[in-house]
């Protein structure tokens, strides 16, 4: 039976989560922001070498006119833009500028692009519709245009949806056939998580600039200002950043698909060229990134499809760490899934005066020093003291749609997905099951 809730969750509100989201370096090229950087990419990425300088009406190949911004990335803008070829009917895209130290030929977005001329069937994949290059001040910039794609799928949209449950089984079934349509290509995505899982945008075609404007609301503009507190009038950074699209405001019945899409492939490799370390960001990373980064391919995004599944079905996170670091991560695998395989119970240093060496029958890492049980209260949507993957999955699904939505997984699929997720997130690699096989079980 589903609920809303009115209590905040702690589990939305874990170090991982903060550091993903709100986290500002700080590096400075001399530039500051007048109002709160939150949401924004770096304003010190605006240097040559790096990202380009865009301005809402901006007009891109001659055939893109700027209108928003729909997000940024590690090394790229996205922006939503009027295509101006088009004849009668207004039509839009999303424009995906790649900073330009990351534009050269061995960019990991173009990966994709060949995959597409190639003519693979890559379902459920947010295919480019072209790619050209451009200059500035800053460099030479790749450039993608992609259909439009809204807001990630862990951020649990529907908030009128009745049937918000089939709707995520659905997800996670899409989820699962794009990564075994790349792993079949020889394609490892490297940064498979809910922050790169999208849901589709419909219904913005036809409709005029100043009538979609009205829909996705007006862009914000947070001024940016050189050293002296001045407006910024370099040509390397823009005059403004844009925030953008606030999707949680938007109407989801009527332009927001319940389907999903995979995208960002900026970390991207070919399972005969791997790169030499992988930005997989904690909650995902998997044993061996940890431990032995050199050891990781197919496997790796295995072990992320499995938490990414139970992330998308619940609302909460299968791995996670308050402090963000690596051994807090590690603790939590051990919790939940037992000692470690050697080397790497050996090579793990912060658990010496934690776990004592031997594991218990069960399998599981014995405590130096056992602690007393909290006394404190625990909000019902935390799993405390979880020692499996189905006591994670014992607090059910939590998503926040304006008030807390909250539903049991009932007794029979619990058993089954756990036991589905079992065999991703294991952690010998070559046991894991593959994507394919996923489909299947």
């Amino acid at each position: 039976m589903a609920s809303y809730e009115d209590d905040k969750n702690p589990d939305s509100l874990t170090g991982s989560d903060i550091a993903e989201e709100n986290v500002v370096e700080f590096k400075s090229n001399g530039l500051r922001l007048e109002l709160a950087p939150f949401e924004l990419e770096h304003i010190y990425d605006y240097e040559p070498g790096g990202s380009h300088a865009v301005h809402l009406g901006d007009v891109f190949a001659d055939a893109y006119r700027v209108i928003h911004k729909l997000g940024h990335g590690g090394c790229a803008t996205v922006w939503l833009a009027r295509d101006l070829r088009t004849c009668g009917a207004p039509k839009y895209v999303a424009l995906k500028i790649i900073q330009s130290d990351a534009s050269g030929d061995d960019c990991p977005e173009l990966l994709l692009h060949r995959l597409v001329e190639g003519g693979k069937s890559l379902p459920n994949i947010c295919l480019p519709l072209e790619h050209f290059h451009f200059d500035g001040p800053n460099g030479s910039h790749l450039c993608f245009v992609y259909p439009v794609l809204g807001p990630r799928v862990s951020k649990g949209v529907f908030h009128a949806a009745e049937n918000l449950e089939d709707i995520l089984r659905s997800i996670c079934r899409q989820v699962t056939e794009a990564v075994a349509s790349l792993h079949a290509a020889g394609i490892c995505h490297g940064d498979l998580r809910p922050h790169n899982i999208l849901h589709p945008i419909t219904g913005l075609d036809g409709l005029l600039e100043s009538e979609v404007l009205c829909i996705l609301g007006e862009p914000r503009k947070n001024p940016v200002l050189d050293p002296a507190g001045q407006e910024n009038t370099t040509r390397t950074a823009p005059r403004y950043l844009v925030y953008p699209v606030d999707w949680s405001s938007i109407n989801t019945d009527d332009f927001i698909s319940k389907s999903a899409q995979l995208i960002d492939f900026g970390e991207s490799f070919t399972t005969v060229s791997p790169p030499e370390d992988l930005g997989t960001p904690g909650p995902y990373r998997s044993l061996e990134l940890i431990l032995d980064p050199r050891v990781f391919g197919i496997h790796s995004d295995l072990w992320a499809l499995g938490c990414t599944l139970f992330e998308i079905r619940t609302g909460r996170k299968l791995i996670e760490s308050f402090e963000d670091e690596d051994d807090g991560y590690l603790d939590a695998m051990c919790q939940i899934l037992g000692k470690f395989p050697e080397p790497w119970w050996s090579n793990w240093q912060g658990r010496v005066g934690i776990y004592k060496d031997e594991a218990d029958e069960n399998g599981r890492a014995v405590p130096v020093k056992e602690y007393p049980p909290e006394e404190r209260n625990f909000h019902p949507s935390v799993a405390h003291d979880a020692k499996s993957i189905l006591d994670r999955l014992g607090p059910g699904v939590w998503y926040e749609l304006g008030r807390w939505f909250h539903a049991e997984i009932e007794g029979e699929e619990s058993r089954l997905f756990a036991d589905l997720l079992k065999r991703l997130v294991v952690y010998r690699p070559e046991d894991r099951m593959s994507a394919a096989e996923v489909l299947r079980h």
